[in-house]
């Protein structure tokens, strides 16, 4: 009998699996053709016809997405970096290229652990970017309908709130960002922790601390705290009180264990950067006005990206009617909460600006969760109102209505996400220029200085160009003071961290110390190095001149390794996670590199540790005794190593807790 019920099971089986994967293709080729990834890949690499040097490469046309800007300068450098270290057998810890030298897993940005990110990291931008926004859209809409479905709603019903919210106005927005990377897996992490609190299986405990990690890995600590929040309430509204909350708690928290390896770097330089000092920090609430982005595909002065609301007319019109049965039903009035809230804390008012102004936190980030909840109101509001239908006898308005709102919010989403982001022809993604290519002809050691908007912060790294700008949403705190010895970088409305050729500092001794051979100048700029020599005292010479830009050698630029006294330094390797020089000193005396320094990196002098004298944006400094000798820097960083053995002693105390939990499973099946 028992044969005789797995047979006529698994032919079940296989159709429902059959089933899934034909609706999960169907839901990719929506998502790939409604959102134009067949047109070319979904990066806004038009900016670009507005910037040196590649605007005269690029034809002038209106940009479709400039808001869109950071993937272009952040993310897609950092892949490119990553893909290189991971090439050549390295970890990618660290980025040499952008503020003189900063972390590279530790800015959490580059959320090089999110598996959503890796078909980009796998196949690279040009060929993998398009999977991996792809892969979040479809984590998304598959993780919210099974939640929903668990939750007890019809087929239609979540497959209207998985639209809602997967499709929704601020998830394609932020859609290129990391801010999907971390929410798209929500939806699976409060579908296991409810199966969890219900029925603690092995297989719910290592789910939940699977899909912790993956939030964690996303990359985006806002988003992260804010879908902690939320699944910390879920968990205490389903477990009914903070203790039969435990097992969930637990597992939670060893998935932040399985993610160490990404967090502790990432809280090392939280508290080493400007950021962590409110510098260059700029709190904001959304005006009430921006409110009617849930009707209007636009409202003047309303920020494109920021305020992005919208979840589609249909969805928002059930979620409101919702409310009608919100004194019968608990779970709605736990979902009505928490759309207030999210909507409390991202609107102007009272509440709002406290957080804003008094945290850290930009709250505004709670405009990504706020879908889900008002998925919700409208799944079960759809299914009420067909049961109300049929209880009426309208068979046909009962069974039309899930699908028609279903088919209602697909196409009003699908079509407000036109023109939201712009497409790049794959051959375009890391165009050089003329000048680019002098510039890696170049076999030296030096660092680059581009003034103006040239050559925005970032993008140097695509091209292996050692930048002392940079911009991550961190900043290293120390060199961010140590590099005003250049000049006084500024924050213009297109480009972060802008060096004006009028802000350079008097004399140049900035320039010649930290090693900057080449200045890049917009060739609109009238002057050349007469006016620098002049005004500024600097000693330039002009060596190439293009439509794509100028380049200015620093002529006093300092090697990057020298010793204070006398003697010769030779760069016999240079990786970004580690240097090795030859040094032949006449005497006792100290070698200088012009790297600023951060904890991690250690010195070696002849395989011997050495102290570095320097404290965090400082130059390295390491003690030499007369003779020759082979100096070696390393970049190790404690909480690296540190997070992975938490990494390490998570996982086996996630194998112990699933193989306990089975094994007292199978006792008690058998009692």
């Amino acid at each position: 009998m028992l044969i005789s019920d797995s047979s006529a099971g698994a032919p079940g089986r296989s159709r429902r699996i059959l089933a899934g994967a034909g609706l999960l293709a169907a839901a990719a080729a929506v998502f790939w053709f409604g959102l134009g990834m067949h047109r070319g890949v979904l990066l806004s690499e038009d900016i670009k016809s507005r910037v040196w040097p590649w605007a005269p490469t690029f034809p002038a046309k209106e940009i479709v997405a400039p808001a869109l800007s950071d993937p272009v300068w952040q993310f897609v450098p950092w892949i490119e970096i990553a893909r290189r270290e991971i090439g050549s057998g390295r970890l990618p810890l660290w980025n040499p290229y952008q503020n003189g030298g900063a972390p590279l897993v530790g800015n959490s940005q580059s959320a090089l652990g999110s598996p959503l990110l890796w078909p980009a990291l796998l196949l690279g931008v040009a060929d993998g970017w398009n999977l991996s926004l792809l892969l979040r859209l479809l984590v998304a809409v598959v993780g919210a309908f099974l939640w929903l479905r668990d939750l007890g709603r019809s087929k239609s019903g979540a497959l209207l709130g998985a639209t809602a919210f997967a499709l929704s106005a601020p998830f394609v927005a932020w859609l290129e960002h990391p801010e999907t990377l971390t929410l798209a897996p929500l939806p699976w992490l409060l579908l296991f922790t409810r199966r969890l609190l219900r029925n603690p299986s092995p297989g719910a405990f290592l789910a939940v601390a699977v899909t912790t990690f993956a939030v964690i890995a996303g990359g985006q600590p806002e988003s992260a705290l804010l879908a902690a929040l939320l699944a910390a309430a879920v968990m205490l509204r389903e477990s009914r009180g903070v203790r039969a909350a435990g097992p969930a708690f637990a597992a939670a928290l060893l998935g932040a264990g399985l993610a160490a390896p990404l967090l502790f770097p990432f809280i090392e330089y939280l508290r080493l950067s400007a950021a962590w000092s409110g510098e260059g920090r700029h709190p904001f609430v959304l005006a009430r006005r921006d409110l009617l982005r849930f009707v209007l595909p636009s409202v003047p002065g309303s920020n494109v990206i920021e305020a992005a609301a919208a979840i589609s007319l249909a969805a928002l019109a059930l979620a409101l009617v919702g409310l009608v049965w919100l004194r019968r039903r608990a779970d709605l009035r736990f979902w009505a909460a928490a759309a207030a809230v999210m909507i409390l804390v991202t609107y102007d008012n009272p509440a709002s600006r406290a957080l804003a102004f008094h945290t850290p936190v930009y709250w505004t980030r709670a405009l990504l969760l706020l879908p889900l909840a008002l998925g919700a109101l409208a799944s079960a509001a759809a299914d009420e109102l067909r049961e109300a239908s049929a209880r009426r006898g309208w068979g046909r308005v009962a069974a039309a209505i899930g699908p028609a709102a279903v088919l209602l919010a697909a196409g009003e989403l699908l079509w407000r996400a036109q023109g939201v982001h712009g497409h790049a022809r794959p051959e375009d993604i890391g165009t050089s220029t003329p000048l680019l290519e002098r510039l890696r002809s170049d076999p030296g050691v030096f660092r680059i200085l581009p003034l103006h908007t040239f050559l925005p912060p970032e993008s140097a790294t695509t091209f292996a160009l050692e930048d002392v700008r940079g911009y991550d949403a961190l900043a290293p705190r120390g060199w961010q003071e140590r590099r005003r010895e250049i000049g006084h970088f500024i924050r213009t409305p297109t480009v972060t961290d802008v060096l004006e050729p009028w802000d350079i500092a008097d004399g140049g001794k900035g320039l010649d110390f930290w090693n900057i051979k080449y200045l890049l100048l917009h060739p609109g700029f009238a002057f050349g190095v007469e006016t620098f020599r002049a005004r500024l005292g600097l000693d330039l010479e002009e060596v190439y001149s293009g439509p794509d830009g100028r380049l200015l050698v620093n002529r006093r630029a300092q090697p990057r390794a020298r010793l204070e006294g006398a003697g010769s330094v030779k760069v016999e390797e240079r990786r970004p996670m580690s240097w090795r020089f030859a040094v032949a000193a006449s005497e006792a005396t100290r070698l200088i590199v012009a790297n600023p320094f951060f904890p991690g990196w250690t010195a070696r002098v002849d395989g011997q540790p050495a102290p570095l004298a320097a404290r965090p944006g400082d130059p390295f400094e390491v003690d030499v005794p007369a003779g020759t000798h082979r100096v070696e820097l390393l970049y190790r960083p404690v909480s690296f190593l540190g997070g992975c053995a938490v990494g390490l002693a998570s996982a086996l105390a996630l194998g112990l807790a699933v193989f306990r939990r089975r094994t007292a499973a199978r006792r008690a099946n058998l009692r």
